[in-house]
């Protein structure tokens, strides 16, 4: 079950604020544990919940017997909780992608191991890792209520795709009465609306460009076709995964929490390093404090600048998924982040237009190695973005013609609200009707798409 179904949104929500809001407020956090873990055996099915639930318990535990426990024992329970932690992650997430490329090296046949990745499992680790992390640095207090904890790690709202969150982003209000407040619920229920829309109307319907894409083959695009589908591609993704985390901020704010906002107008940016910096904005916010400064970060000189640049990027690229796309889509990305550090950001910070142009120029491109998996396929598509390079002539010569006749709004209408000028709008006059009646249709748009069944699952939720 996700956010973009009329179940979740006429039956499991409506029930569920019920509930929460009639219950006194000392029972609020046992509500939202049990009704978030039943949102995700219903999305997810009993064996993802049993992971879930296996690792609440043993972080709970674990934060408690670090609090508790003397110097010397309190890094043998952190290497514990991490190694539970992790070896959970690697064992459902990479265990059958390292065996598959294992079974080739070696010539042995492996195909007996399959397992199913549970839903979210990339989110609820890493949250789960920081809470650890901060209890054993002193930097959060371990939780004594087993249900408020379960309420933090379980959180409906985020749990499968995040905002990744630390304890101390939403601890003031776990242990608090959160009493029922209109104005919460509206200005929630609004934003909920604007990332539903983003989502429905927008990334559900960019999609069907990617897959007429593939049914032309990537090696018979013209290369007009092919920029216009990496385009398209960035604003889908971008409107799926921003739609959903504005659907966490509303359901979440309608809960009485106010969690981070992840997404900062990405394709504002002049740069691949300030993209990074407004693009998923907690995971790049855990990034640097798990890995990037204890590596040494910038302290240390430029090789040792350059090493934690690679290792945080290598392992960014693997955390989205088990494949060599994505393996090689991180590289990609270090490579360009480490050439705007050290060679050609100071030249991009003085000419400010030059830089958009570079930016929005190599972005698109980025995202066509992060979405083919297949490495032939990923070679394919790009011998059409540089078909001079290349021997092959394409099949569809005008075929962009074709596709712009569907296209082009979604395309205006996407790139339009990538600006800040409707946010601005929507800051200044969300209380007026000049919002609310564009709301109410968006709506009634997204509940008659979502009934014709023209919307999709979420990309990240398979990351």
């Amino acid at each position: 079950m996700s956010f973009s179904t009329l179940p979740f949104l006429f039956y499991f929500l409506p029930a569920f604020l019920a509930v929460y809001y009639i219950v006194p407020a000392r029972f609020r956090n046992a509500v939202l544990a049990l009704g978030s873990l039943l949102f995700y055996w219903l999305g997810a099915g009993t064996g993802a919940l049993l992971v879930l639930l296996a690792l609440i318990l043993v972080n709970f535990a674990a934060g408690r017997l670090i609090e508790d426990a003397h110097s010397d024992e309190r890094r043998a329970w952190l290497i514990l909780a991490l190694a539970c932690d992790v070896g959970s992650l690697f064992y459902f997430k990479y265990m059958g992608w390292f065996l598959e490329n294992l079974g080739r090296l070696t010539n042995t046949d492996f195909s007996f191991f399959r397992v199913a990745l549970p839903l979210g499992v990339s989110f609820y680790v890493f949250q789960s890792i920081a809470y650890i992390a901060d209890v054993y640095r002193g930097d959060a207090e371990a939780e004594r209520s087993l249900l408020d904890y379960a309420a933090f790690q379980a959180m409906f709202p985020q749990l499968v795709m995040g905002p990744i969150l630390r304890l101390r982003d939403v601890s003031a209000e776990l242990h608090t009465k959160r009493p029922f407040s209109r104005a919460a619920v509206e200005s929630g229920f609004s934003l909920f609306v604007v990332g539903l829309g983003c989502k429905v109307v927008l990334a559900d319907q960019l999609a069907s460009l990617w897959t007429a894409l593939e049914r032309i083959g990537f090696a018979y695009l013209s290369a007009p076709l092919a920029w216009f589908g990496a385009v398209g591609y960035s604003l889908q993704l971008y409107y799926d995964f921003a739609g959903y985390s504005l659907m966490a901020m509303g359901l979440a704010r309608m809960l009485g929490f106010v969690i981070p906002r992840n997404f900062d107008l990405p394709y504002c940016s002049r740069s691949i390093s300030e993209f990074w910096r407004r693009w998923h904005i907690t995971l790049g916010i855990y990034v640097r404090h798990s890995l990037y400064t204890p590596s040494g970060g910038s302290r240390n000189g430029k090789r040792r600048l350059l090493l934690s640049l690679f290792v945080v990027w290598t392992l960014t690229g693997l955390w989205h998924g088990a494949a060599w796309n994505f393996v090689l889509w991180g590289f990609v990305l270090f490579v360009f982040i480490a050439l705007e550090k050290f060679c050609i950001g100071g030249f991009l910070e003085r000419h400010r237009f030059l830089s958009r142009l570079y930016f929005l120029f190599l972005i698109p491109q980025t995202w066509v190695v992060f979405r083919i998996s297949d490495l032939g396929e990923l070679g394919d598509y790009f011998s059409r973005l540089y078909p001079f390079l290349s021997s092959g002539e394409s099949v569809f010569a005008g075929d962009l013609l074709r596709q712009l006749e569907s296209y082009w709004w979604l395309f205006a209408l996407g790139i339009l609200l990538a600006t800040p000028w409707p946010r601005r709008f929507y800051e200044k006059y969300r209380a007026t009707p000049l919002v609310w009646l564009p709301l109410f249709a968006v709506f009634w748009l997204c509940l008659y798409l979502i009934a014709t069944g023209t919307g999709n699952p979420f990309l990240y939720a398979r990351f």
